[in-house]
């Protein structure tokens, strides 16, 4: 599997026949945000907060728990200001809708200059094969001081890379806009958790 460089990424972009384009927009600057083999993207205007205090724990063996009781839901215009604070993490959708062809898939990490401020942007990196809608980041300041993020603003970078024998994404995160939720309990890629998991009722 190779990363797929700045030439190869125009090439995807531009495909001939639109099914098997690697499909990203709004791509308001091409030439800025095109790197040499990766695509910088954006913050979205959704964000989710994590309250603490709410739940004694998230526990996958939980049936039912509605997690999202602990997180709520933040719009915040362009040219306004969210705080990410030390040690705080928060969902953060993209501005850009994603399409990716069965032939591409996907990673996301920080850019640099914000990394270095101690910004991690992801703590789960895949784009699968197919994927198609936007990206939810996961946003830690591990910093000493509060982060200004400002909607519009160019934190993250995504690098493709060829992807043999792919078949299109049809999971959880399909389709959807904006940040999602975390929802443990009703993780698909469960569906063994009868085997896993002890028996717990929902207090």
């Amino acid at each position: 599997m190779s990363v797929i460089g700045h030439n190869e990424l125009l090439k995807l972009l531009y495909r001939e026949k639109v099914e098997e384009r690697l499909i990203i927009t709004p791509l308001l600057n091409p030439d800025l945000q095109i790197n040499e083999a990766s695509i910088d993207i954006r913050l979205g205007n959704d964000f989710i907060v994590t309250r603490r205090g709410n739940l004694a724990q998230l526990d996958p063996a939980l049936q039912d728990i509605r997690e999202h009781r602990h997180q709520t839901t933040h719009f915040v215009n362009f040219k306004e200001c969210f705080y990410l604070h030390p040690q705080e993490l928060v969902l953060a959708g993209t501005l850009e809708y994603f399409r990716l062809p069965v032939d591409v898939a996907a990673s996301v990490t920080s850019r640099s200059q914000w990394g270095r401020a101690g910004l991690v942007i992801a703590t789960a990196t895949a784009v699968h094969p197919g994927f198609c809608g936007t990206i939810t980041l996961e946003l830690l300041n591990l910093g000493e001081v509060p982060l200004a993020l400002y909607p519009g603003t160019s934190v993250a970078q995504i690098v493709f890379s060829q992807c043999i024998g792919g078949e299109a994404y049809d999971g959880d995160m399909a389709h959807k806009i904006g940040a999602h939720f975390a929802n443990l309990s009703k993780d698909s890629k469960m569906a063994d958790r009868k085997f896993w998991l002890p028996e717990k009722i929902k207090s």
